[in-house]
């Protein structure tokens, strides 16, 4: 009896080393960084962000991020947009930066004890305005005005299974998506519509 006690308890150690080493490590997300872009130098003595975002409508969830799509935006400009001086300003405006949660219909009946459904989709959208303004300095100088706008949105589904960690790496994947995204667009377009703010 000891002898079987003991090849039974062996058996179960095995089985629980075996799950243990079997488990998948979900790979940490990958980090929100632009260092690897140089800085759009700015003829202006300020960049100032202002948030104008106010979640409104649906189950908004972008809090759940550990960095979310509003603190993303705010690190890009403090890492993309370097100021160089002069009686320039520079506005950058947050109008969206929300990521909101929509529960999606399960599998009814027998069939449904069985599936995995996908559970929650999430919806991110970021919109940001950059504007620029150099007033006039008097004679032989010119004044000019410009803005330029992008938005950005990414949406994916998650399994009604998911743990905790994946759901929030799945949320901080979606903001490096959609600010990656926006890096692009907003070098582009500030290149182009704020061109005369834009140092060579």
């Amino acid at each position: 009896m000891v002898a079987r006690r003991t090849v039974l308890a062996a058996g179960l150690a095995a089985l629980t080393l075996s799950a243990c080493q079997s488990t998948p490590q979900r790979p940490a997300p990958r980090a929100i960084d632009f260092s690897n872009f140089a800085p759009i130098v700015l003829n202006a003595g300020s960049i100032d962000v202002v948030s104008a975002y106010r979640p409104s409508g649906g189950k908004h969830v972008e809090d759940r991020v550990p960095l979310p799509p509003a603190e993303a935006v705010r690190r890009w400009v403090g890492e993309r947009l370097q100021a160089a001086g002069g009686p320039g300003r520079v506005r950058v405006t947050i109008r969206d930066a929300g990521i909101v949660e929509v529960a999606l219909p399960k599998t009814e009946g027998v069939k449904g004890y069985f599936t995995n459904d996908q559970a929650q989709r999430y919806d991110g959208r970021i919109e940001v305005e950059v504007a620029g303004e150099v007033p006039d300095a008097g004679p032989g100088t010119a004044s000019f005005r410009g803005m330029t706008r992008s938005t950005v949105t990414y949406s994916t589904t998650v399994a009604e299974n998911i743990s905790l960690a994946d759901r929030e790496a799945t949320l901080q994947d979606i903001t490096r998506r959609m600010i990656e995204d926006l890096n692009g667009r907003l070098d582009a377009g500030i290149r182009k519509d704020l061109a005369p703010m834009v140092r060579r």
